[in-house]
């Protein structure tokens, strides 16, 4: 009978600390969706300043991960298609852990690639690499904090159910 409460007591602890990871999980995606988009945004920098190719050529010569491949993959095929307006971001669930904010910001951006000359395309994204800085650093932050505060809370309460148990 104990063998069953401590085999039952790990599973909750367990459990609860897989849904603590779960709940962090949106602050991970959002730090590693702002971290590729701090890296596309200096590759698209250097593209316009030294090798001009063209943009569907750009977006497809360098590899992501996640949500910004997906994301990027989405706005190849707005490029391909021609299509008028980006539906790429607009109430996509695979999005959901940006903020409205953040999705107004990277629509904005999105629509400026590709559009006019080389120098005012260099002035615009040079003046968005400040903001996209400071969204990359408040997504670390939060990743920091919040991460590690919802694994730390779903272990504690697996804790507190287990001592609930005994």
């Amino acid at each position: 009978m104990d063998m069953i409460k401590f085999l039952l007591g790990i599973a909750v602890v367990g459990f609860t600390s897989f849904c603590g990871r779960l709940l962090a999980k949106k602050y991970r995606q959002r730090n590693n969706f702002f971290k590729q988009f701090k890296e596309f945004n200096e590759r698209f920098l250097n593209e316009i300043t030294y090798s001009r190719r063209p943009l569907m050529e750009f977006v497809k010569a360098y590899s992501y991960e996640g949500e910004f491949e997906e994301l990027l993959q989405e706005f190849y095929v707005y490029l391909k298609e021609n299509c008028s307006t980006p539906y790429f971001l607009q109430d996509n669930p695979r999005y959901v852990f940006l903020k409205s904010e953040d999705k107004k910001f990277i629509q904005d951006y999105f629509l400026m690639l590709g559009k006019g000359d080389s120098l005012s395309q260099k002035g615009y994204f040079s003046s968005v690499k400040d903001g996209l800085l400071k969204l990359y650093a408040e997504a670390q932050r939060d990743a920091k904090r919040y991460s590690d505060l919802y694994v730390k809370i779903g272990f504690l309460c697996g804790l507190l159910l287990l001592i609930l148990m005994v």
